[in-house]
């Protein structure tokens, strides 16, 4: 069992005091060897090869008794939560670490520049990343939620009761079964290379078990499948033993922090953490792995140092950080090689998602007996170049951007961007795996105009009474990304006249097959409402506001890219 202390601890089980020689040196011992050897009985030579102070002469100024057990209790304290620097030092709060652990915080969201919200990242980066030894993520904030239950004696963490003050996802006691952790990012875009994944492993999501990580999305229950290709994914990880737990914490550092301040990297697969325990991420094809260690050649020192009544402790270290010999999957069997079949439940192997994705719905009874021609497309295997998942619902999720402006302007030009090249407009493609018509299960919408004067009108820059931004129907102005998620409307939006709709990318290519049927104008409904090929098709229509009704649950939205 672990104990945590605090400098409040420390300070109330220190006296001011008295030996004039003793107290007044700062550095009284001081222990080289391997990460594990800072203890008791060498703390005990270390005073007695320094010769600054006797044991009996600093535990009186420390105010620890003359019990043999408080005193290397005490010396034990300052060796697991002193002499390492605290994850928490790294950015400064629990909070930052768990909204960052969990996908968000400022490092995501936050409103200044990459190099105002990195800065504290960057600077342990640079100057203490690879020359100190590291604990794994504990926070004192946890403690008491880790061992409380709720009134009927239940574990208030349903990661289960714990003495620690661990992280959700990562509670090395309960929960981290398998000894192996894993990040997996989905943004690379604020790293020098605006494109970084294009030089590392990436892989394919397959699922995720919500109520595995229900402490960092907050679902009890439910589950999320992600068929098909998705924009590139990046997933590292690690794995240890238990005699080789001593730099866990710089590996979590390796995986998560450093590649945040050195690339960029950032932002979850929706709903699951980012980081976590395998046990608590989303089953993927494959991770990159890494390794820690001490510099060959080298010692880690840790030096005890008294001030004030205080006694203080700290390591200085050469680490070195270096890929495994194979991918995380390949370094679990040969480390774990006496369970080594437990990692395939969660790293599938290049192509495995599919079969991964087929047996996982099977058991949930949303039975596949073989493979639709027009359900769970791949829509890069159909014709055309598409975009990631812009929004959509189900086994396609994706919540729709709540900054109205934003998305509405992003829709817009994402619509143009196959101007300069094509001459027309961008299609928008909804795929439906859970439409009953065929007709309805891969729709594409095409713009007709050439210029963006033929877009509807846009946001006019009008406010509610709470101050926020509001389209303004009755003007003509259009929210872009509503009009497919929720109010199919007419304004500007008439079949024939600003758009025309198909069945198939072939189709809308040449113009043929152009559906002649539509209607528009029901509030609460989106696209296509009940507009056909030739005439009413009903219930396929989806909206993001009456989820359950008709028979689009299951649907994204992609865009043609230019």
């Amino acid at each position: 069992m672990k104990i945590v202390i605090t400098l409040a601890t420390l300070s109330a089980m220190s006296l001011r005091g008295a030996s004039a020689a003793c107290g007044d040196v700062k550095t009284i011992a001081s222990i080289t060897g391997d990460p594990s050897s800072c203890n008791y009985a060498n703390f005990l030579a270390a005073l007695g090869t320094t010769g600054e102070c006797t044991e009996d002469e600093i535990f009186a100024l420390l105010g620890v008794s003359e019990d043999a057990g408080e005193r290397e209790e005490y010396v034990d304290e300052l060796c697991a939560y002193d002499a390492p620097v605290q994850f928490v030092e790294i950015q400064g709060t629990y909070q930052l670490d768990r909204r960052y652990f969990a996908g968000g915080g400022p490092l995501v969201d936050g409103g200044d520049d990459w190099a105002t919200r990195s800065w504290k990242i960057q600077n342990f980066h640079n100057n203490m990343g690879d020359s100190t030894i590291i604990s794994w993520p504990e926070y004192l904030a946890r403690i008491d939620y880790n061992a409380g239950v709720d009134g009927n004696g239940n574990p208030l963490n349903p990661e289960g009761q714990s003495d620690n003050g661990y992280p959700a996802n990562m509670n090395l006691d309960v929960s981290c079964a398998l000894q192996t952790a894993m990040c997996c990012f989905v943004d690379d875009s604020n790293g020098p290379s605006p494109d970084d994944f294009a030089s590392v492993m990436t892989t394919d999501v397959c699922r995720h078990d919500l109520a595995n990580s229900r402490q960092s999305n907050h679902i009890n229950h439910g589950w999320s499948v992600f068929p098909g290709a998705e924009k590139p994914v990046h997933c590292t990880g690690f794995t240890w033993e238990d005699e080789t737990i001593d730099l866990i914490g710089n590996l979590m550092y390796d995986a998560s922090l450093s590649l945040t301040a050195t690339k960029g990297y950032l932002k979850a697969i929706p709903g699951a953490p980012m980081c976590g325990c395998v046990e608590h991420m989303p089953v993927v094809e494959k991770a990159a792995c890494r390794k820690a260690k001490v510099a060959d050649g080298t010692d880690v020192t840790f030096t005890f140092n008294y001030a004030d009544g205080d006694l203080s402790a700290e390591n200085e270290a050469s680490i070195v950080y270096e890929d495994c010999d194979g991918d995380l999957k390949a370094e679990y069997q040969a480390v774990h090689a006496d369970n080594a079949d437990a990692i395939d439940a969660h790293l599938v192997g290049d192509g495995g998602c599919e079969a991964d994705i087929v047996d996982y719905l099977n058991e949930e009874q949303f039975l596949h007996v073989g493979v639709s021609p027009t359900r769970y497309l791949d829509v890069n295997a159909t014709g055309g170049s598409w975009s990631d998942l812009l929004v959509g619902e189900g086994t396609r999720f994706m919540p729709p951007d709540l900054d109205i402006v934003k998305s509405d302007a992003e829709f817009r030009a994402m619509f143009a961007a196959c101007l300069p090249t094509k001459q027309r407009f961008c299609m928008l493609r909804r795929v439906c795996d859970s439409c009953t018509t065929p007709s309805h299960r891969d729709i594409y919408y095409q713009r007709i105009g050439t210029t963006v004067d033929d877009l509807p009108k846009g946001y006019g820059g009008a406010v509610d009474e709470e101050g926020d931004p509001i389209f303004d129907v009755d003007n003509g102005e259009t929210n872009l990304q509503e009009l497919f998620t929720d109010m199919w409307m007419s304004a500007e939006n008439i079949l024939g006249v600003n758009f025309n709709l198909y069945s198939s990318y072939a189709d809308a290519l040449s113009g043929d097959g152009a559906w002649t049927w539509c209607n528009y104008d029901h509030k609460g409904i989106g696209f296509p409402r009940d507009c056909g090929p030739t005439g009413p098709v009903h219930n396929n229509w989806n909206s993001y506001k009456k989820f359950g009704h008709g028979y689009a649950n299951y649907h994204g939205y992609y865009i043609e890219l230019p």
